[in-house]
């Protein structure tokens, strides 16, 4: 079982980094991405993280990705690999630019093993919030300063994302919240949470 589970790890940490992409929706701009999933494009490029659309054809992974893009702070993404044996991989990646616009280059790139039970609270957080039947609720909701919070969840060979901006409260608020501050145990001031 433990040889399984550093595969699923060896495939995914030895995965090309894909040409970072999204699946088209009814709300998205001609060119098949909303605003938020247009910007990150070459921020997940420049953070060095795969396309998580494109490993959902295997199966075999279990994955999610926080991608927090903030007005006046670093970008940040935490994505969390689930191997067979109930563990996990916690990859927290920082760029150096501030807000979409200037993604800068990659300077935090941290790897953490975690738990059973740090993954099984995890999953029962994606369940009790619905992640896998929630729907986006963008609707114009962009302004001029504020945050794009993505989140995508791949499992058992699908795909599935939500983006909304600046949430207080909701799926991805909260997904994003347990990613970046119970299992990543970042220390972001609270003004610059937003």
């Amino acid at each position: 079982m433990k040889q399984t589970s550093w595969l699923i790890i060896a495939i995914v940490f030895a995965a090309p980094v894909c040409h970072a992409q999204f699946p088209p929706k009814s709300h998205l701009d001609s060119g098949g991405n909303s605003f938020g999933r247009r910007e990150s494009l070459p921020l997940l490029s420049a953070l060095k993280e795969p396309s998580l659309l494109t490993l959902a054809s295997n199966p075999l992974l279990h994955s999610y990705r926080f991608l927090w893009m903030r007005s006046f702070n670093p970008p940040i993404a935490i994505r969390i690999d689930i191997n067979l044996d109930g563990t996990a991989t916690l990859t927290t990646k920082m760029g150096n630019g501030a807000g979409s616009y200037a993604r800068g280059r990659l300077i935090v790139n941290k790897h953490q093993v975690l738990s059973r039970d740090e993954v099984k609270s995890f999953l029962t957080l994606v369940d009790r919030v619905n992640f896998w039947s929630s729907q986006d609720t963008l609707d114009n909701q962009f302004g001029m300063d504020g945050s794009i919070w993505i989140i995508e969840g791949i499992r058992n060979g699908t795909y599935h994302v939500i983006e909304h901006w600046s949430p207080m409260s909701g799926t991805v608020h909260e997904l994003g919240m347990f990613l970046a501050f119970r299992l990543a145990k970042m220390y972001v001031p609270k003004r610059e949470i937003y």
